[in-house]
């Protein structure tokens, strides 16, 4: 499920990207409106769970959307921000709020349709959020919250840091499906999230939880050398 925040304070402006979103072909999107930043940084204060895209005016009273977006960025560094206004002075401004679109106004209707597509499909595939089935119910779980992927015959195992689900799929799909620079396949059956990597070993690896994964003998340099790039990634190299 993909869910999108809309903060306007211009009913007519929430209306048009409420029709927006609902033509576009994709069933799985859930959003809600807020008239407000102070409204929006107030619900998601009260613990309620974020938003995958926020689409923000900037021109709005007492806080406006470069302010909200600061607060919202502090707290979720994955969310996909786009903004919309009618000036372009501020396209300086929001860089520090990292958006992933700026949009001037006025906004057609493809437009927007395109940007949210896009923004879906950055999150599907590079935003940190894995998306799986499980009979007739959605889920979805950020990468940060997976530690490996376990192939069980049939299924495979999403190991998390509370949970485990199980889906029916093959290791090599569900890989090609991953951000790899984040995954690592280490053996037939396992893929490991490389920041849950505790030691390598010469034929295993340690997670975080002390869970002991086998390296198969044809990854295994492999492994060492992608775990280096990752680390080195990591450090700013």
């Amino acid at each position: 499920m993909i869910k999108i925040a809309i903060c306007d304070d211009d009913m007519n402006s929430t209306n048009f990207m409420e029709e927006v979103i609902n033509n576009i072909d994709n069933k799985n999107i859930f959003y809600d409106i807020f008239l407000s930043g102070a409204e929006l940084v107030k619900y998601l204060g009260s613990g309620q769970e974020p938003y995958n895209i926020y689409l923000m005016d900037i021109e709005m009273p007492k806080q406006n959307g470069i302010e909200t977006a600061s607060s919202i960025r502090k707290k979720d560094k994955d969310a996909v921000i786009i903004f919309i206004t009618d000036y372009k002075d501020y396209v300086y401004d929001v860089f520090e709020a990292l958006p992933f679109r700026f949009i001037r106004k006025p906004v057609t209707s493809g437009q927007l349709s395109q940007v949210l597509i896009d923004a879906i499909e950055h999150i599907q595939m590079f935003g940190q959020i894995f998306f799986f089935q499980i009979g007739h119910e959605q889920y979805q779980l950020h990468y940060r919250e997976i530690i490996y992927f376990e192939g069980a015959g049939r299924k495979i195992i999403i190991h998390t840091l509370e949970n485990t689900f199980e889906i029916y799929d093959k290791i090599t799909t569900v890989y090609s499906r991953l951000d790899q620079n984040l995954f690592c396949q280490i053996h037939a059956s396992f893929i490991v999230n490389m920041d849950y990597i505790r030691l390598i070993k010469k034929l295993e690896i340690v997670m975080e939880d002390g869970t002991s994964l086998p390296i198969s003998k044809s990854c295994n340099s492999k492994v060492k050398q992608i775990h280096l790039s990752f680390i080195e990634r990591r450090c700013g190299n």
